[in-house]
């Protein structure tokens, strides 16, 4: 069984699938037989909460209190993964505030790793934020990702998560809050077609071999600290 990880999904641009991988993150969990609490920062929508209404937290990191009950929730419920989806509007507080914290050096007390997914949006500026924060030592594994939804500045010779781009009418239907992602993979087609759902197959196939292979990533960067 692979150690508790606190995942942190988040990007320096909007609309460019960071709220899509944070879901396929939770549903590729559960696959796996975990068990990961969702702690979703943008109150007060709170988009994932309407995929997980179950599974997810909503705090406002505007707020000193919304701030305090995302770190309170993991320190004090340890043993377990959370997903903690990131707006672009919290995401330099959120790194800071977990500085002056010590938060991620806490996590490794208790037992978690510290997993930092970062979309790489089309500007330079995105790549050098990007490279800022794989700089922290403090984190466990950084993940660049490349959307295709954007042209990613992140080098094509250097090791990223893919998120394929998908056809707007599908986008649209896996939107439905209804979709279960999940349900699909164990064989529900949940009313696509069969085009449809042989290109959400392979989108799927795509992402969840990435994410299953940062586990053997995560070794490898171990061994060279």
């Amino acid at each position: 069984m692979a150690q508790p990880t606190v995942h942190i999904v988040c990007s320096d641009q909007h609309r460019n699938g960071k709220t899509l991988l944070a879901r396929l993150l939770v549903d590729f969990l559960l696959l796996d037989g975990r068990d990961p609490l969702v702690i979703d920062t943008d109150a007060p929508e709170g988009p994932l909460r309407a995929f997980f209404p179950g599974r997810t937290t909503l705090a406002d990191f505007a707020a000193i209190t919304g701030q305090m009950k995302v770190f309170d929730t993991i320190m004090n419920s340890p043993g377990r993964d959370y997903v903690i989806d990131l707006p672009v509007r919290h995401r330099e507080a959120f790194f800071a505030a977990a500085r002056d914290l010590n938060f991620f050096e806490e996590c490794h007390k208790t037992g978690f790793r510290v997993f930092v997914m970062f979309i790489v949006d089309s500007s330079l500026a995105s790549l050098k934020i990007a490279r800022q924060v794989r700089e922290d030592r403090s984190i466990d594994l950084f993940v660049p990702v490349r959307s295709m939804l954007v042209n990613s500045q992140w080098p094509a010779d250097e090791g990223a998560l893919t998120l394929p781009l998908l056809p707007a009418p599908l986008a649209s239907a896996i939107s439905n809050k209804r979709f279960s992602l999940r349900e699909f993979i164990n064989g529900d087609p949940q009313g696509l077609d069969d085009d449809m759902a042989h290109t959400l197959r392979t989108f799927m196939y795509e992402v969840l071999t990435g994410l299953n292979n940062l586990e053997p990533i995560n070794t490898l960067e171990a061994l060279k600290r």
